[in-house]
């Protein structure tokens, strides 16, 4: 019996967190500039957001196609 390769596995999960990241980062987007009471705060929740996130994206990238 011959098992089934995890690669295609794993790439298929990163295109569905891709998606789901990319519906809750409009989301954000879209709260924050509609309900935020402050530019300064709104730029440090982008910057927070990207700097925590982006790089977690990256890693997952990696791990599913290297």
């Amino acid at each position: 019996m011959e098992t089934f390769p995890i690669t295609p596995l794993l790439q298929l999960a990163f295109y569905l967190i891709a998606i789901i990241y990319a519906i809750f980062t409009a989301v954000l987007f879209y709260h924050w500039q509609n309900y935020s009471m402050s530019g300064a705060v709104t730029l440090q929740t982008y910057i927070a957001y990207a700097l925590f996130s982006l790089p977690l994206f990256a890693i997952m990238a990696a791990v599913a196609f290297l």
